[in-house]
C-alpha cells in the first residue's frame, strides 16, 4: 500500500491547480467555492468499529489500526490530532482560485516521519515548510505547521496566506456529516457559469442534427424538447446556490445516510419550483403496506412554471400523435373515434396537471412463488378514465371478439370503486411457465375506478388486497407525508432473485445475501426520501441497520473467517 492518509487531501488541493494562483491581486474578498470536510480519525475508526461490531467483528477497527502501525514501524499517526476534522477549501476573489488543505496536528515533522513507512517523501523546503511528494500525486504539495494546523499548498509561496483557524471554513459540516462535499455555485463567477452554458449549449447541438431516415415530424419534436432541456439546465445553471453531499454513520440510530441538498437563490424561477416540493396530506396513505417488498408515495403541488413546461410537452405529444394517426389504415368512422380516445385521455392529462396536485402510493409484495402489487393515483376527472377504458375496449371488442374475454368490465364495486378486471392467459412456453409460477395460469388485473383516482391490483387476492387498502386509506384520509419516499427491502428482493434468477451464480449470490438479511429482521431497507428546504430540497438515501451488519461482516468474510452474525 503505497498511497499515504494526505492523498485524499492532495486530489482536492491540486483539483483546479491549473487554474490557481498564489498572487493576490484582487482586493475583492475571499468567497469558498468548494469546501470538503473530514470528520477525522477518532470518527472514522469509531465507524469502523460501530460495523464491525455490527457485523460480529468487534476487533475489525482495532485491526485495522494494528496495520498502519505495521506499516509505519510502530509510530501510526504520532504527531496528528485525531481529535479534530480535516478539510480542503478552493476559494475565489473573482480572479483567482487559491487551493488549500489542512490537518490538525501536534508534531507535523513527527508526522511527516511516521508516514514515510507507507511511501511519502520529504525534503525541507523554504520558511520552514516541508516539500511531499508520494507516488499516484500528479504534483508535490508543500506544507507547513502554523499554530496546530498543518496546511497543504500547491506552492510554498500560498502558505504565507493561510487563516488562522481554517475549521470556521467547514462551516459546522463535520457535525452532520462523516464526510461532506458543498459547492457554492453563486460563490462561482459569472463568466466562468456563462461558459458552462455555453458549452452546453454547443454540446447540445449533436442532439439537434437531423437523423438518418426521420421524418419532419419526429425532428420537430426531438428537437423542441431537446432545445426546452437546454434552457432548463442553463436556468438551473443560474439559478443554483449550494450543493451539499454528505455522508454520515449515526451508531446512535443504527444506520448511514447519504444527503443530497440543493438550494437556489432566493425569488428565482428554480426557488418557486423547489417551494412545491413539500410535505402533504394523501389520499392514499393505506396503499403504503407494512409488509410491503418495495413502496413508494408521493404527494406535492406544481410550480406555474413547472405546469406550463408539462402543459407544453402535452400539446407538442398530442400534434405529433394526431399526425402519426393519420398516417394509419384507418377507415373514416375508426379514424374520428381513435382521434377522439386520444384527445380524451390527453385532455385528462391537461386536467390533471392544471390542477397542480400529485398524490400516489404503490407498494409490491415479492415472494419467491408470488408477486402482488397495489397502487392508487389521483385523476382530475375519473369518470373521463373510464369511459375512455370502455370505449377502448368496446373498439377492440368489435374488430377482435375475443377481446370481450379478456376484459371484463364492470366486475364488481368497493364502496364507491367502480371495478373493472383484466384477464390475460399465460401462454404454455417456457417463458410463460414462469410467469405461471409468480402469477398463475392466468394473470388477473384489477382497475378501480372513482371521482377523482384510479386504482390497481394484482396478484392473489387482489380484490382482498385493494379492499384492505382502500379501507386503511379512508381511516387515514389526509394523513401528512413527505413529498417522496420510497423503500426497498433489500432482504426481500434477495430472496426473490435467488428463488426467481436462472443464472446459478447470480441466483446463489442473491442467496447467499438473503439467508445474511434475513438476520437483521425488519431493518434491512433502503429507504430514499425527498424533503424541503428553505428555498431548495434534501433527498437522503438511508441505510438501515441490517444492511450495515452485512457491510460490517464482509472484512470477516474476506479474510476467511465467514460470516460473524
Amino acid at each position: 500500500m503505497r498511497k499515504t492518509l494526505l492523498s485524499a487531501l492532495a486530489v482536492a488541493v491540486l483539483f483546479g491547480i491549473s487554474s490557481a494562483s498564489s498572487a493576490q491581486d484582487s482586493t475583492a474578498a475571499m468567497k469558498p467555492v468548494l469546501v470538503v470536510s473530514f470528520s477525522g480519525y477518532d470518527a472514522l475508526f469509531g465507524d469502523i468499529e460501530f460495523l464491525g461490531k455490527l457485523g460480529g467483528n468487534p476487533d475489525m477497527a482495532k485491526g485495522l489500526e494494528a496495520m498502519l502501525k505495521m506499516m509505519t514501524q510502530g509510530q501510526g499517526l504520532a504527531g496528528l490530532d485525531t481529535t479534530r476534522p480535516w478539510g480542503a477549501v478552493v476559494e475565489t476573489n473573482g480572479a483567482e482560485f487559491p487551493v488549500y488543505g489542512f490537518l490538525p496536528v501536534s508534531d507535523l515533522k513527527q508526522l511527516a516521519k511516521a508516514l514515510e513507512g507507507v511511501g511519502l517523501q520529504t525534503e525541507e523546503a523554504d520558511d520552514g515548510a516541508l516539500k511531499l511528494e508520494t507516488e499516484g500525486m500528479p504534483a508535490p504539495l508543500f506544507i507547513k505547521q502554523q499554530g496546530d494546523w498543518a496546511f497543504l499548498c500547491p506552492t510554498a509561496e500560498a502558505l504565507a496566506k493561510m487563516p488562522k483557524d481554517p475549521s470556521k471554513a467547514l462551516a459546522g459540516l463535520t457535525e452532520k456529516y462523516d464526510l461532506a462535499v458543498q459547492v457554492t455555485v453563486q460563490n462561482v463567477p459569472l463568466p466562468l457559469r456563462q461558459m458552462l452554458a455555453a458549452q452546453l449549449q454547443m454540446g447540445a447541438q449533436a442532439a439537434l442534427q437531423r437523423q438518418p431516415g426521420e421524418t419532419d415530424e419526429a425532428y420537430e419534436l426531438r428537437t423542441k424538447l431537446a432545445r426546452q432541456g437546454i434552457e432548463q439546465s442553463i436556468s438551473t445553471i443560474n439559478d443554483l446556490d449550494t450543493f451539499l453531499l454528505g455522508l454520515a454513520i449515526d451508531s446512535k440510530a443504527g444506520d448511514a445516510h447519504l444527503d443530497i441538498e440543493v438550494t437556489a437563490v432566493e425569488g428565482t424561477k428554480l426557488a418557486q419550483d423547489f417551494a412545491a416540493v413539500k410535505s402533504g396530506k394523501t389520499a392514499f396513505a393505506g396503499f403504503v403496506l407494512p409488509e410491503a417488498s418495495i413502496s413508494v408515495s408521493s404527494v406535492g403541488t406544481l410550480s406555474k412554471s413547472t405546469i406550463e413546461q408539462q402543459m407544453s410537452f402535452i400539446e407538442t405529444i398530442r400534434g405529433k400523435a394526431m399526425e402519426d394517426l393519420e398516417n394509419q389504415s384507418l377507415g373514416e368512422e375508426e379514424m374520428a373515434a381513435a382521434k377522439k380516445l386520444l384527445g380524451d385521455l390527453l385532455d385528462l392529462a391537461k386536467e390533471t396537471i392544471e390542477s397542480g396536485k400529485t398524490d400516489t402510493a404503490m407498494s409490491a409484495i415479492l415472494k419467491p412463488d408470488s408477486v402482488s402489487l397495489v397502487g392508487g393515483a389521483y385523476l382530475a376527472d375519473g369518470e373521463k378514465l373510464e369511459k375512455v377504458i370502455k370505449d377502448v375496449v368496446r373498439l377492440a371488442s368489435d374488430e377482435e371478439p375475443q377481446v370481450a374475454e379478456v376484459f371484463k368490465l364492470d366486475s364488481g364495486k368497493i364502496g364507491e370503486v367502480r371495478l373493472h378486471k383484466i384477464a390475460i392467459p399465460v401462454p404454455a412456453t417456457p417463458e410463460g411457465d414462469r410467469i405461471a409460477a409468480l402469477f398463475g395460469e392466468t394473470v388477473e388485473i384489477l382497475v378501480g375506478i372513482d371521482k377523482q383516482a384510479a386504482y390497481v391490483a394484482l396478484g392473489p387476492d387482489a380484490e382482498a388486497m385493494l379492499k384492505k387498502a382502500l379501507e386503511a386509506s379512508k381511516a387515514e384520509a389526509g394523513k401528512e407525508i413527505l413529498p417522496m419516499k420510497l423503500s426497498v427491502s433489500a432482504g426481500a428482493v434477495a430472496q426473490f432473485i435467488a428463488a426467481i434468477a436462472e443464472d446459478d451464480q447470480v441466483k446463489a449470490t442473491a442467496g447467499m445475501v438473503a439467508a445474511m438479511l434475513a438476520q437483521a429482521g425488519s431493518d434491512d431497507h433502503v429507504i430514499l426520501t425527498s424533503e424541503p428546504l428553505p428555498n431548495g430540497t434534501r433527498t437522503r438515501l438511508q441505510i438501515e441497520q441490517g444492511i450495515l451488519k452485512v457491510l460490517g461482516s464482509a472484512g470477516q468474510m474476506a479474510s476467511g473467517g465467514g460470516p460473524g452474525m
